[in-house]
């Protein structure tokens, strides 16, 4: 290849480069329409089970202040093993107790809770850890969408306080947009 042919070549590959140095550019000052699109990344989901008879689930999310989180759970639970008329969905019986978790849902319903800790101690008695906690409750039944009011770590229940007769789980997908 002659001195000039091998000139125009390089020309010809240079100019293919500026063009695509040109396009990445250019790519990388995205459209106030491509910024929402680029600012907000797919939400983070997770598969959880909560056992009716387990008390409060550690989903191991930690949530800040005025995030938006959705739910949707599935699945069926006893609240009373044997009791054909105990059963229930995420949504719960329509029934109250005066000592439920959250006063105002249906007994059973799937409900969560943002706990932050304060303190944490060792009993002298019992030595058992006990925790110091920040926390606030709140319904989410077969679906819902929450925002966090609280810093904490999000945990996942059943609206019930007896659990040692209870049977079953819901499974809950957790949907959350990365910190």
């Amino acid at each position: 290849m002659s001195g000039r042919a091998r000139m125009r070549a390089f020309a010809a590959v240079g100019a293919g480069f500026c063009g695509l140095a040109a396009f990445a550019l250019g790519r990388h000052a995205p459209s106030p329409q491509d910024q929402a699109v680029v600012a907000t990344p797919p939400p983070l989901e997770r598969s959880i089970a909560v056992a009716a008879d387990a008390g409060w689930v550690d989903t191991g999310i930690d949530v800040e202040p005025g995030q938006e989180i959705r739910f949707a759970a599935s699945g069926e639970i006893d609240l009373q093993r044997g009791n054909p008329e105990a059963k229930c969905g995420p949504g719960g019986l329509d029934l109250f107790t005066v000592d439920q978790p959250v006063p105002n849902a249906n007994l059973g319903a799937l409900i969560g809770r943002v706990a932050q800790l304060v303190a944490s101690r060792v009993d002298e008695d019992s030595k058992m850890e006990i925790r110091d906690e920040i926390f606030v409750l709140f319904l989410i039944g077969p679906e819902n969408s929450v925002t966090v009011p609280i810093k904490g770590r999000l945990y996942l229940g059943v609206n019930e306080n007896v659990l040692k007769d209870n049977g079953g789980s819901y499974t809950v997908v957790v949907a959350r947009r990365p910190d």
